[in-house]
């Protein structure tokens, strides 16, 4: 393979020439080399040399001039590229274009919640109660809904009487069905009453269960309903009146239905909760323990204490004869029943 012969001064000035002041080739300097060469080989046929060095500092002078100053401190890109900012604003925009999507769905949603939301005060039939059902209630400062699993028996304001039944499937057991049916019950009851024609609100609860009395869900969010043997636990039973001779109006709830299984089940539900919360408070008995452990460990103190050593004393010389402690106990014990 041939060697190339080593390149002339001029063409190697002519090579660098075509790059800019990061070292890569800048396509304008390339495109103008040809142009470049013929003006420095007229240069240096009219002048030499001293002509030619004059062309290559007035071009590089002129080049300077002609560039940006790029300040090492700017944020701004030194080509000029906005291609930051664009990326930037995009992102912006993004982030707020979601942010007022999610703030107008809750406002639309919480307008068609109030609109469609039923009030039973005005008027109380079967297409009103069976709205109410579907859509639900508002219950203080909140919104009450109900099982999608229920029928309406009865609502006339002739007969002042809302009676409809509800089949729970989504409570664990029966101590979350009584607290979820009571506030549903108290939602339907409390909008029902407010009308001066409803007298009484009956609320029937009931569960499918399985071979084994369990509870049964439905299952995947829903979709799958539960398959179980439906039970009758609980009836709440609102109604009205007005007391003789006072302007007073009574509510009263009862609650019926409920077998003693029931009963011991929710019982014992109660329990097993209230025995998670252990008590922090500090009783007598406490106090007087503590002092006979620092009591204990004084008494174990010897002369090793200031001159070390080993301790004279063990602890069982220190601990009280098991008759001793059972007189103290006993000692005790009459002191605090006089």
């Amino acid at each position: 393979m041939a060697k190339r012969p080593p390149l002339t001064a001029d063409e190697a000035t002519e090579l660098f020439s075509e790059l800019d002041d990061s070292g890569v080739v800048d396509p304008m300097r390339a495109r103008d080399a040809s142009r470049r060469r013929a003006v420095r080989d007229k240069a240096r046929e009219e002048g030499g040399a001293e002509a030619v060095n004059k062309l290559e500092s007035d071009h590089r002078r002129s080049r300077r001039a002609r560039q940006a100053q790029v300040d090492p401190l700017s944020a701004d890109d030194p080509s000029g590229s906005k291609v930051g900012q664009t990326i930037t604003r995009t992102a912006l925009i993004c982030i707020i274009g979601v942010l007022v999507f999610v703030v107008g769905m809750q406002v639309v949603y919480g307008v068609n919640r109030r609109l469609n939301t039923a009030n039973l005060s005005d008027r109380a039939n079967v297409e009103t109660v069976e709205h109410a059902m579907e859509s639900g209630v508002e219950w203080g400062n909140g919104f009450t809904q109900f099982p999608e699993e229920f029928t309406v028996d009865e609502a006339s304001e002739q007969s002042g009487i809302v009676e409809v039944s509800v089949v729970d499937t989504t409570s664990k057991n029966e101590l979350e069905l009584l607290s979820n049916s009571q506030i549903q019950a108290a939602a339907l009851a409390t909008n029902a009453l407010l009308n001066n024609k409803i007298n009484r609100v009956v609320y029937n609860v009931y569960v499918r269960v399985d071979e084994s009395g369990n509870f049964v869900h439905d299952s995947f969010f829903g979709f799958l309903k539960s398959d179980g043997t439906r039970r009758a636990m609980l009836t709440f039973i609102w109604t009205k009146e007005v007391t003789a001779g006072t302007s007073n109006i009574d509510w009263q709830l009862r609650i019926v239905g409920m077998d003693e299984e029931t009963a011991g089940k929710i019982q014992e539900q109660v329990n097993s909760v209230s025995s998670l919360a252990e008590s922090t408070e500090v009783t007598q008995d406490d106090i007087d323990e503590e002092q006979r452990e620092q009591n204990m460990e004084q008494n174990l103190h010897g002369s090793e204490v200031f001159s070390g050593g080993s301790p004279e004393k063990s602890p069982s010389d220190v601990l009280p004869a098991p008759d001793a402690a059972t007189d103290g106990a006993a000692d005790a014990s009459a002191e605090d029943a006089a």
